[in-house]
């Protein structure tokens, strides 16, 4: 099964995070993917460590992407297709 975590992490404090520049929705936008992909794991992680550079999105045994968009999913996806 391929997987793909997202930090969806929120600082209370208002310092950078990964939920605060849209995480979450990356995350809601791949589980919507994965429903039509039973090979596809979506997993939502509390934090990766890089909150200043998110939303980061990990492929499990690949890259690690950061100040992930919307649009780059689909350049993601393909990538670990490619694996």
């Amino acid at each position: 099964m391929k997987t793909i975590t997202v930090c969806v992490n929120r600082r209370l404090s208002g310092q950078a995070s990964c939920a605060a520049r849209g995480s979450e929705t990356l995350a809601q936008a791949l589980e919507n993917i994965a429903l039509s992909q039973p090979d596809l794991r979506i997993m939502r992680l509390p934090c990766m460590g890089a909150c200043e550079e998110g939303p980061n999105v990990k492929v499990v045994g690949g890259d690690l992407y950061h100040g992930v968009t919307l649009a780059m999913l689909q350049k993601i996806l393909q990538e670990m297709d490619a694996m």
